[in-house]
């Protein structure tokens, strides 16, 4: 809501031949991809959410899609592989979406987006080896190798 550091703006410039449409679409390499499972992918940003979805998608992961914690927490099954959420949403923010369901499983692979680097230092107890930060705009990149070393 009202964020100056919109990565929706900045989308285009990330999506350049080496990050485009045939990039996502690329086959996953079973050498490089730890075998998928199911990822809750929550961000208020519809386009954003598409986008991460449909990486996750073509390497092979079940895709559960929320615009906000509160759904989120609602859709979440019992069983989930991998949560990728903003830092910065109504109701809920990515945090404590993150923190309540590390009840269920402790062990939950949590990446977190937000268009504010700062962020990254402030996650708290959501630090361990399982947890990762990226900072809006990134490069398509960057998020796989993110999911790719906290689901390893």
């Amino acid at each position: 809501m009202g964020r100056s550091n919109s990565f929706t703006g900045t989308m285009a410039l990330e999506l350049g031949p080496a990050d485009g449409a045939e990039w996502a679409a690329a086959p996953r390499s079973r050498d490089a991809d730890p075998i998928p499972g199911v990822a809750l992918v929550v961000d208020d940003e519809p386009q954003i959410r598409g986008l991460l979805s449909t990486l996750l998608r073509n390497r092979g992961w079940s895709v559960i899609e929320a615009a906000d914690g509160t759904s989120a927490l609602a859709l979440a099954p019992e069983s989930l592989d991998l949560l990728v959420t903003d830092y910065d949403m109504p109701s809920i923010s990515g945090v404590v979406l993150a923190e309540q369901l590390r009840l269920r499983d402790k062990r939950l692979p949590v990446l977190m987006v937000s268009g504010h680097p700062e962020i990254g230092a402030k996650l708290g107890t959501l630090k361990g080896p399982r947890t990762a930060f990226v900072s809006k705009p990134f490069p398509l990149h960057e998020f796989i190798s993110r999911v790719r070393l906290i689901t390893a």
